[in-house]
C-alpha cells in the first residue's frame, strides 16, 4: 500500500508517465523503497480507477502514445490523510543480507568474509552513487521548496550505507579473531 503513497507523493510534485514515474522512483526512493516497474503501472491504473489520479494520451508519431497521469484532488487528500494520520508504527527491519548473516554458523568463516567483502562492495557503490546523485540536485546542502522530502531521505541512505559498511568492517574482524582462535 505504501508504494500507492510514494506514487501519490511524485505526482504531487509534478504530473508524469508511468515511465518518467519508474525511473524518479529509481532516482528518489531506492535507498528506502523498491518496487518493480509493473509493480508501479498496476499501481498506476488502480488509482485511476479509484480517482485518485487522471492521465491523458499524448498521440507520438515516431513513439508508441503514452500516457501521461496527474493526481487528482482526491489523491492529494488521501496522499495528506495517509502522511498526518497514519500511525507511526514500531519499525519492521526486513533484509535478506542480514537473515544470511543470522546463519553464519554454517558456513565456513573465510565463506562469510567473503560474503561480507561483496556486500561492501555492493555498500559502496550504493553509496557512491547517492552522494552523487545529492550533490547533483542539492549542492552544497541546498534544496527547493518542494525537495525537502528528498534532501533528508537521500541523507538517510547515505547514513544508511556508510552505518553497513562500517557494520561489515567489524564483523569481518569478529570472524577473522574467531578464525585464529
Amino acid at each position: 500500500m505504501a508504494l500507492r503513497y510514494a506514487l501519490l507523493g511524485l505526482l504531487a510534485k509534478n504530473e508524469a508517465t508511468g515511465y518518467e514515474l519508474t525511473q524518479q522512483f529509481k532516482e528518489t526512493v531506492i535507498h528506502f523503497w523498491t518496487a518493480h516497474h509493473t509493480q508501479i503501472y498496476r499501481e498506476l491504473l488502480k488509482m485511476e480507477e479509484e480517482g485518485l489520479t487522471q492521465s491523458k494520451t499524448v498521440q507520438q508519431t515516431d513513439y508508441p502514445d503514452k500516457k501521461i497521469y496527474a493526481i487528482t484532488d482526491k489523491g492529494f487528500e488521501q496522499l495528506l490523510e495517509w502522511m498526518l494520520n497514519k500511525p507511526v508504527n514500531e519499525p519492521k527491519l526486513k533484509d535478506d543480507l542480514l537473515l544470511r548473516v543470522s546463519m553464519f554458523h554454517f558456513i565456513p568463516i573465510d565463506k562469510a568474509i567473503a560474503f561480507l567483502e561483496k556486500s561492501k562492495e555492493h555498500h559502496k557503490m550504493g553509496l557512491m552513487m547517492t552522494k552523487k546523485w545529492q550533490e547533483e540536485h542539492f549542492p552544497k546542502g541546498t534544496y527547493g521548496k518542494n525537495e525537502l522530502g528528498e534532501f533528508l531521505t537521500s541523507e538517510y541512505g547515505i547514513r544508511y550505507m556508510e552505518s553497513w559498511l562500517s557494520w561489515c568492517n567489524w564483523a569481518i574482524k569478529v570472524l577473522k579473531k574467531k578464525g585464529e582462535s
